[in-house]
């Protein structure tokens, strides 16, 4: 390919350079003089006359058809020309739609010229000024026929490399030359379809080869449909089909979500479809194997059909491949579907290719969705668990003597159990055991019930002497009457959905079972937290798969009562089932900690509304199992008081074996503990039974700390019976309500109960009445990306693009924004274009040692705490004490001294080890003016008084004389950093707010009071020693923080990969001179070192930063090192508890005219954190 032509084709812009350059190199034959008027070249058309709609019209700018050049051209050739940057290919194919051969025409159409679909070409412009583009498009269709013809683009990708515009121009000129012959019109049609022949297609023969290639085609089709319907009418097929799914399934599905549904349906369906049959060939053939439900395959045919399929008649679909399915249909044509699954079992003998070709296709797919969604594959060994502990307890609690296989009757079990009674919507003939999972997934819990169904027959029909032919026939006369019809599910999500039925009609086939009935597996397509609805005859036009679907769903829904539900549901603490009964029914687990409490959003998780609904459906039945692996927040602290509560109420006797686990916990001896699941909660195992008889309300609650495979291994061999072993059962008892009793108890219960809890020493000491108003947890952004900045340079870059933007949607490109109604766009930008923002600029305590700038207003962080906030930072320095309420899954490490408002993530990400703020001091206001006081609270100052022998009182602040408030808050300081403190009371310090001791003498309190300050000035970074280094900076002036680790007491900032819990390996540029115990030092749940330079991973330090960081690390050694000392000094004054007072003396009533804590007088801190006057 020579120079030339590559820059004559990259200076083609319009279509009268392409029309002169097909004439000048290809040789089509338009006149020299045609070029006076190129209009004249052509015939124009309008949307209008075509038939398209206006939606798509508005993309259109103009449509032309070169009139014929040859008597004998078998071609039709559209220009078509678009307004928008990008080719538009839903509304090129949408033109295509109206210009093809169709076998029925309306009479609008018969009058316009068509072709078949393989003889037509379309020369597209589109872009801006110097980016208009130019490319030809062409269907396809494969040598066999198999399916639809496939729109290929040349020249469509924008690529303008000198090596591309060869290949291009090659093809252009090598195949759509005019051709010498015009008569012999069929090798004119070969030699110019030949210039759209894609090359020899790579086999594919690995699993996860595979599952990328089909992401990207599912992601394809994902958002041709994002388009397809953005340009559609209310009538198009496939938003027509999308508000079928919004009335029957998801009310608040959108766009993209339904885009989503589909694209993964087709791709994973037929995926799994072409693993069950390597026989197929096309998407009919994929369909066809769909046996266990009638409505799967129904609902892929009409997905095939409205994405281009040929249907009948009247039908909603349209005439080509508009999304590319057809595109999958090759891909697992092409590939060799044995070599990709037993490539796939060789790396994971042990697990089901279907289930993990899911997940790997769905972390390629759309890894975000798979954690919104919280789509996590169950390990096998939890499921064996749980159907395993279930099927005991029938046995055994219930006198069912085939467990789950039984298939005794409600009325015979009414008859053998007189306080169990008969539901009203049952009929005494239906089986006990009715079985459900409420969140499916793929299938793998009742794909373990039935293989454990199986194996429990087959042994007894065994024991009765029956022959394997015998056995296999009882078998397929049992899976239709007493199995399937026993077996149920409920499932959102399309993807999963369709291979829950492919596994168990996989499964029921690799039992023996024939499939002579048609008696289908009971997994329905629906939002398992919504009741029923009733939908008779909505949909019979538009979609009758989807409207047959929810009549049998909602009939479940309303008449049939379950007795095992069991289960893996989703995590996820934003949830997306907001719907008003579900949140009406798990207002159970918040009756009395709404009233209490502000933060209680972790009660509102996915997996803590399925566990509800759970609840809720054996309350109905009032008999049976719950059994469900969740996560495990609920098993401490005081937030889920309400829910064990309700669980000990509604289950008789409750199992619990907590697996851990969680990626957040703490450091500092904690044994190597392993998740089950890849995320960063740890999860527990819950099973509940209930017998219809009053509830004992007992718990036996148990615990698997270790790596995976001991984890496995127990799993695997064991059943909640294990619990009964290593564990004694448990009566909870109010006002918390634990499954377990505290691993301390006795004395130690009860010296830790005689001391003042945190809020008790601040504000009034009125818990529920200072809330908020002396005391409160952090502000929130719900926005860091555009509230938190580094320098006060990148905050108002950040201020500039908000006043600047031009709709919300743009600044989504750039920061991810907080998405309740508790920020307004509109007001924000309008805030900040009028430069409003400025006068609230001001540092904040953004974690650990980590200051950062931002707004102070609410148009920028969207909870202030006002109240609270205000009183802490400014000049004079204000400072306050930071603490956690209940540290479930940590060692206590969550205390920390700010002299900034402080984030409410500040000690960790956790909710439920929110950071909470106890001001120092208060601004007041009186008749004589405004005064700060101490914001100690009366009762504990009058309380350590006594402590103390101190019986006068400061008239101005209240406290014993002689102190000053700091010296109050440096003791309480000082205890909180006690090791000694943290170990003794570690189970107390997971359920609420720490307890603080009042000191048995004056010596002591003044002691640790003294070793409190010098943690406060070190935290503060304002002690001196911190300016004394004990590491050296190796690397350039300005280093750019990239993989962060640690070895050879050098934290690297460019250390290279290394395994899990392995040291780093050296890289070149680090600190030397970091004690391992430093880097490892944590507070709250941050490792300090590491987590404050992998928030600036990319960032370049300065040398400021660099001399920062230098600090952290002398602040965390003088830390540890004062942290032994203040243990030193309560040893020597007695230990624990005799060095403090304990018992009912420390609570004596205060004295009279003690002063009392004024309200505080609230104003909020205005530039760079000055009080406003």
């Amino acid at each position: 390919m020579s120079t030339d032509h590559r820059a004559t084709l990259a200076k083609i812009k319009r279509f009268d350079q392409l029309i002169a350059y097909l004439r000048d190199e290809m040789g089509w034959p338009i006149a020299r003089d045609s070029f006076e008027d190129v209009d004249e070249l052509f015939y124009d058309f309008t949307a209008d006359e075509l038939g398209i709609d206006p939606k798509t019209a508005v993309k259109i700018e103009s449509i032309k058809r070169l009139r014929p050049l040859s008597a004998n051209q078998p071609w039709g050739i559209f220009f078509v020309k678009f307004e928008p940057k990008r080719l538009p290919i839903v509304a090129l194919r949408r033109i295509l739609s109206q210009v093809v051969l169709k076998k029925r025409a309306t009479a609008r159409a018969a009058e316009r010229t068509a072709w078949a679909a393989e003889d037509l070409l379309f020369v597209s412009n589109y872009g801006e000024g110097d980016e208009r583009r130019i490319s030809l498009a062409h269907f396809s269709q494969t040598e066999a026929r198999h399916d639809l013809p496939t729109l290929k683009v040349l020249g469509w990708d924008n690529l303008d490399t000198p090596l591309h515009l060869d290949d291009v121009a090659g093809k252009l000129t090598t195949h759509l030359a005019w051709p010498e012959d015009e008569a012999d019109a069929e090798a004119w049609r070969r030699n110019w379809r030949s210039a759209f022949t894609l090359g020899p297609r790579q086999v594919i023969t690995t699993s996860r080869d595979l599952s990328i290639r089909l992401a990207e085609l599912a992601r394809a089709i994902r958002d041709r449909i994002k388009t397809a319907l953005a340009i559609e009418t209310e009538r198009g097929p496939l938003t027509k089909l999308m508000k079928a799914f919004q009335e029957a399934l998801v009310h608040d599905l959108d766009a993209g979500g339904f885009a989503d549904m589909y694209a993964q349906t087709i791709a994973y369906g037929l995926l799994s479809a072409r693993i069950a049959d390597p026989h197929s060939k096309t998407a009919d053939d994929f369909t066809a194997h769909m046996r266990t439900n009638p409505f799967l395959r129904e609902l892929m045919q009409t997905f095939l059909h409205v994405g281009g399929r040929h249907g009948k008649a009247g039908g909603p679909g349209i005439d080509f491949d508009e999304l590319g399915v057809s595109e999958v249909v090759e891909l697992l044509d092409d590939a060799k579907m044995e070599d990709v699954v037993r490539d796939f079992g060789d790396r994971n003998p042990q697990e089901d290719p279907v289930i993990h070709f899911y997940e790997l296709f769905l972390k390629e797919y759309d890894a975000r969705k798979r954690m919104q969604r919280g789509v996590f594959y169950t390990p096998r060994p939890v499921v064996s668990y749980i159907v395993r502990s279930v099927d005991e307890l029938l046995r055994t609690e219930f006198g069912l003597g085939d467990g789950l296989a039984d298939i005794t009757t409600w009325g015979e079990m009414s008859r053998r159990h007189k306080d169990l009674k008969i539901p009203d919507s049952v009929s005494p003939d239906q089986a006990f055991v009715q079985i459900l999972d409420p969140a499916t997934g793929t299938g793998t819990f009742l794909v373990e019930a039935i293989d454990l169904i199986r194996r429990t027959l087959t042994e007894k029909w065994k024991a009765q002497g029956y022959g394997d032919k015998k056995i296999e026939a009882l078998w397929n006369e049992y899976v239709p009457k007493h199995l399937l019809p026993r077996l149920h599910g409920y499932e959102l999500l399309m993807a999963p959905y369709a291979i829950a039925h492919l596994k168990i009609g996989l499964k029921l086939y690799e039992t023996g079972y024939r499939f002579g009935s048609d008696e289908r597996a009971r997994i329905y397509l629906t939002n398992a937290l919504e009741p029923a609805h009733d939908f008779s005859g909505r949909f019979e036009f538009a979609i009758p798969a989807l409207a047959h679907e929810a009549q049998a769903v909602n009939e479940v829904k309303r008449k049939q009562r379950f007795t095992v539900v069991i289960g893996n549901p989703p995590y996820s603490v934003s949830s997306w089932n907001t719907g008003a009964w579900i949140t009406d029914l798990v207002e159970d687990y918040k009756r009395t900690v709404r009233s209490e409490e502000s933060q209680i959003q972790s009660l509102s998780n996915d997996y803590i509304k399925f566990l509800r609904f759970g609840q809720w459906l054996l309350e109905q039945s009032n008999a049976g199992l719950l059994g469900m692996i969740t996560g495990h927040g609920y098993l401490q602290g005081t937030q889920p008081r309400d829910l064990r509560r309700s669980l000990i109420q509604a289950f008789e006797r409750s199992f619990c074996l907590d697996l851990h686990g969680s990626a957040r916990r703490s450091g500092g001896g904690v044994l190597e503990d392993e998740p089950v699941f890849q995320i960063m909660t740890g999860v527990a195992i819950y099973i509940g039974l209930r017998r219809g008889r009053p509830n004992a309300g007992m718990t036996l609650q148990g615990s698997l700390v270790g790596t995976l495979s001991k984890k496995f291994e127990v799993l695997s061999t064991s059943t909640v019976r294990m619990l009964e072993e290593s564990s004694s059962w448990h009566w909870p008892i109010a006002s918390n309500y634990h499954f377990a009793p505290p691993l301390a108890t006795g004395s130690i219960a009860a010296e830790y109960e005689s001391f003042y809890d945190l809020p008790e020493c601040f504000g009034t000491g009125d818990r529920q009445a200072d809330k908020e108003t002396y005391w409160a947890t952090g502000f929130a952004s719900q926005q860091d990306d555009l509230a938190m900045s580094f320098t006060h340079h990148d905050l108002t870059t950040k201020m500039t693009a908000l006043a600047q933007s031009t709709s919300l949607d743009e600044l989504l490109q750039s920061y991810r924004l907080c998405s309740t109604d508790q920020w307004n766009y509109s007001e924000a930008k309008r805030f900040a274009r009028e430069g409003l923002w400025r006068s609230h600029v001001g540092q904040v305590s953004y974690r650990p040692f980590d200051r950062r700038w931002s707004v102070l207003h609410k148009h920028v962080l969207t909870i202030l705490r006002k109240q609270v906030m205000s009183q802490v930072g400014g000049s004079p320095r204000r400072i306050g004490l930071i603490a956690s309420r209940a540290v479930n899954d940590f060692a206590f490490a969550h205390c920390f001294i700010a002299d900034a408002p402080v984030d409410k993530i500040f000690l960790s990400s956790k909710t439920s080890t929110n950071a909470y703020v106890f001001p120092l001091s208060f601004e007041t206001e009186d008749l004589h003016g405004t005064h700060r006081r101490p914001n100690i609270s009366c009762p504990f100052a009058d309380a350590l008084g006594r402590a103390l022998s101190i019986s006068d009182r400061d008239k101005t602040t209240g406290l014993p004389n002689g102190l000053a408030a700091e010296d109050v808050l440096q003791y309480l300081y000082a205890i909180l950093q006690s090791p000694h403190y943290r170990m003794r009371y570690a189970e107390f310090l997971k359920i609420d707010f720490p307890r603080l001791p009042l000191p048995g003498s004056l010596d002591l309190f003044r002691a640790l009071s003294r070793l409190g300050g010098e943690l406060v000035a070190l935290h503060l970074l304002e002690s001196p020693k911190v300016d004394q280094f004990i590491t050296t900076y190796t690397g350039p002036k300005n280093p750019e923080v990239g993989r962060v680790g640690w070895s050879g007491d050098t934290v690297w900032l460019d250390a290279a990969a290394t395994k899990k819990g392995q040291p780093a390996t050296p890289g070149t540029i680090g600190f030397r001179g970091v004690p391992e115990a430093v880097w490892n030092f944590h507070i709250g749940g941050y490792q300090v070192c590491e987590k404050w330079l992998k928030d600036r991973k990319g960032r370049t330090l300065s040398k400021d930063d660099i001399a920062h960081y230098q600090k952290i690390v002398v602040a965390l050694a003088e830390t540890i090192s004062l942290m032994q000392e203040i243990d030193g000094v309560i040893e020597a004054h007695g230990g624990w508890p005799g060095a403090f007072q304990t018992g009912s003396a420390t609570r004596e009533e205060p004295s009279e005219g003690l002063l009392k804590v004024a309200e505080p007088r609230v104003k909020y801190g205005a530039g760079k954190g000055k009080r406003q006057q």
